[in-house]
Protein backbone atom coordinates (compact mmCIF):
# COMPACT_ATOMS: atom_id res chain seq x y z
CA UNK A 1 0.00 0.00 0.00
CA UNK A 2 3.01 2.64 0.85
CA UNK A 3 2.64 5.83 2.09
CA UNK A 4 0.18 8.29 2.83
CA UNK A 5 1.34 12.00 1.63
CA UNK A 6 0.13 14.27 3.98
CA UNK A 7 0.23 18.28 3.64
CA UNK A 8 -0.21 20.19 6.24
CA UNK A 9 -1.97 23.92 6.26
CA UNK A 10 0.89 26.67 8.04
CA UNK A 11 -2.00 28.51 8.73
CA UNK A 12 -4.81 28.72 11.52
CA UNK A 13 -7.45 29.05 11.68
CA UNK A 14 -8.11 25.65 9.93
CA UNK A 15 -10.61 22.50 8.98
CA UNK A 16 -9.49 19.22 9.55
CA UNK A 17 -11.00 15.15 9.82
CA UNK A 18 -12.43 14.68 12.72
CA UNK A 19 -11.48 11.05 12.70
CA UNK A 20 -7.55 11.47 12.33
CA UNK A 21 -7.22 15.39 12.20
CA UNK A 22 -5.68 15.64 9.11
CA UNK A 23 -5.59 19.14 7.43
CA UNK A 24 -8.64 19.90 5.08
CA UNK A 25 -8.84 23.16 4.12
CA UNK A 26 -8.54 27.02 5.45
CA UNK A 27 -11.51 28.36 7.27
CA UNK A 28 -10.77 31.87 4.93
CA UNK A 29 -11.26 29.36 1.95
CA UNK A 30 -14.99 28.67 2.89
CA UNK A 31 -17.27 30.45 0.24
CA UNK A 32 -20.64 29.65 2.09
CA UNK A 33 -21.97 28.89 5.24
CA UNK A 34 -25.20 28.01 4.73
CA UNK A 35 -24.93 24.70 2.65
CA UNK A 36 -26.97 21.39 3.29
CA UNK A 37 -25.04 18.16 2.65
CA UNK A 38 -25.89 14.22 3.03
CA UNK A 39 -25.51 14.70 7.49
CA UNK A 40 -26.62 18.14 8.22
CA UNK A 41 -25.12 21.98 7.56
CA UNK A 42 -21.96 22.16 5.11
CA UNK A 43 -19.83 24.59 4.09
CA UNK A 44 -18.71 25.75 0.22
CA UNK A 45 -15.34 26.45 0.10
CA UNK A 46 -12.60 26.82 -2.78
CA UNK A 47 -10.22 24.23 -2.04
CA UNK A 48 -9.00 21.07 0.02
CA UNK A 49 -5.93 19.33 0.99
CA UNK A 50 -5.61 15.72 1.50
CA UNK A 51 -8.44 14.54 -0.78
CA UNK A 52 -9.09 11.77 -2.16
CA UNK A 53 -12.29 11.72 -5.16
CA UNK A 54 -14.65 9.25 -5.97
CA UNK A 55 -15.84 8.92 -9.35
CA UNK A 56 -18.27 11.12 -11.46
CA UNK A 57 -21.78 10.29 -10.16
CA UNK A 58 -24.72 12.59 -11.73
CA UNK A 59 -26.82 13.35 -8.70
CA UNK A 60 -30.01 15.12 -8.27
CA UNK A 61 -29.39 17.73 -5.20
CA UNK A 62 -31.48 20.38 -3.77
CA UNK A 63 -30.56 22.58 -6.32
CA UNK A 64 -30.90 20.94 -9.32
CA UNK A 65 -28.82 17.90 -11.47
CA UNK A 66 -25.23 17.84 -10.79
CA UNK A 67 -21.78 15.79 -11.52
CA UNK A 68 -20.01 15.40 -8.51
CA UNK A 69 -17.55 13.23 -6.78
CA UNK A 70 -17.35 12.24 -3.14
CA UNK A 71 -14.38 13.63 -1.33
CA UNK A 72 -12.74 11.27 1.41
CA UNK A 73 -10.18 11.93 3.44
CA UNK A 74 -6.47 10.90 1.88
CA UNK A 75 -5.49 9.87 5.39
CA UNK A 76 -8.20 7.58 6.85
CA UNK A 77 -10.99 7.21 4.04
CA UNK A 78 -13.57 8.89 5.89
CA UNK A 79 -16.84 11.05 3.93
CA UNK A 80 -16.24 14.52 4.08
CA UNK A 81 -18.93 15.46 1.50
CA UNK A 82 -18.16 15.90 -2.58
CA UNK A 83 -16.73 18.14 -5.19
CA UNK A 84 -19.19 19.74 -7.81
CA UNK A 85 -17.71 18.82 -11.38
CA UNK A 86 -20.31 20.58 -13.29
CA UNK A 87 -23.87 21.89 -12.87
CA UNK A 88 -26.40 21.47 -15.13
CA UNK A 89 -28.10 24.93 -14.53
CA UNK A 90 -26.27 27.95 -15.68
CA UNK A 91 -27.31 29.65 -12.23
CA UNK A 92 -25.38 26.52 -10.51
CA UNK A 93 -22.08 27.42 -12.27
CA UNK A 94 -20.50 29.22 -9.53
CA UNK A 95 -20.19 26.16 -7.72
CA UNK A 96 -18.13 24.10 -10.25
CA UNK A 97 -15.01 22.81 -9.11
CA UNK A 98 -15.52 23.69 -5.36
CA UNK A 99 -16.26 21.51 -2.37
CA UNK A 100 -19.07 21.07 0.01
CA UNK A 101 -17.60 19.89 3.54
CA UNK A 102 -19.97 18.45 5.74
CA UNK A 103 -19.29 20.01 9.30
CA UNK A 104 -20.04 16.48 11.21
CA UNK A 105 -17.02 15.33 9.77
CA UNK A 106 -14.85 18.20 10.31
CA UNK A 107 -13.35 20.24 13.40
CA UNK A 108 -12.05 23.98 13.24
CA UNK A 109 -8.19 23.82 14.78
CA UNK A 110 -8.28 27.81 16.33
CA UNK A 111 -5.33 29.95 17.11
CA UNK A 112 -2.96 27.67 19.53
CA UNK A 113 -4.24 29.32 22.68
CA UNK A 114 -8.03 27.57 21.33
CA UNK A 115 -8.76 24.61 22.91
CA UNK A 116 -10.34 22.45 19.14
CA UNK A 117 -13.94 22.18 18.98
CA UNK A 118 -16.37 20.07 16.60
CA UNK A 119 -18.23 21.88 14.88
CA UNK A 120 -21.80 22.02 15.71
CA UNK A 121 -21.32 19.99 18.31
CA UNK A 122 -21.54 20.57 21.78
CA UNK A 123 -17.88 19.84 23.80
CA UNK A 124 -17.23 17.16 25.62
CA UNK A 125 -17.26 19.78 28.73
CA UNK A 126 -20.73 20.93 27.82
CA UNK A 127 -22.02 17.27 27.63
CA UNK A 128 -20.71 17.09 31.40
CA UNK A 129 -21.86 20.02 32.88
CA UNK A 130 -25.42 19.12 31.55
CA UNK A 131 -27.81 16.59 33.38
CA UNK A 132 -30.15 14.51 31.26
CA UNK A 133 -33.76 15.58 31.14
CA UNK A 134 -36.02 13.66 33.84
CA UNK A 135 -38.98 11.42 32.51
CA UNK A 136 -41.50 13.64 33.28
CA UNK A 137 -39.28 16.46 31.23
CA UNK A 138 -39.16 14.02 27.60
CA UNK A 139 -42.98 13.27 28.65
CA UNK A 140 -44.16 16.77 29.06
CA UNK A 141 -42.17 17.40 25.86
CA UNK A 142 -43.17 14.61 23.59
CA UNK A 143 -47.27 15.32 24.31
CA UNK A 144 -46.32 18.77 23.52
CA UNK A 145 -44.59 17.85 19.87
CA UNK A 146 -47.34 15.90 18.87
CA UNK A 147 -50.24 17.99 20.32
CA UNK A 148 -51.90 15.92 23.37
CA UNK A 149 -53.65 18.27 25.72
CA UNK A 150 -52.71 17.76 29.41
CA UNK A 151 -54.99 19.20 32.08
Amino acid sequence: MGFVFQQFIDEVPIYACLNCQAHITRKASVISRTFQGRLGRAYLTESVVNEKLGKNEDRLLMTGLHTVRDLHCRCCNTLLGWKYIRAFDKAQRYKEGRYVLEQSQIYDVGYPSDPPTTIGMPTRQTLMETSPPSLDQVLSRFMRDVGIQTG
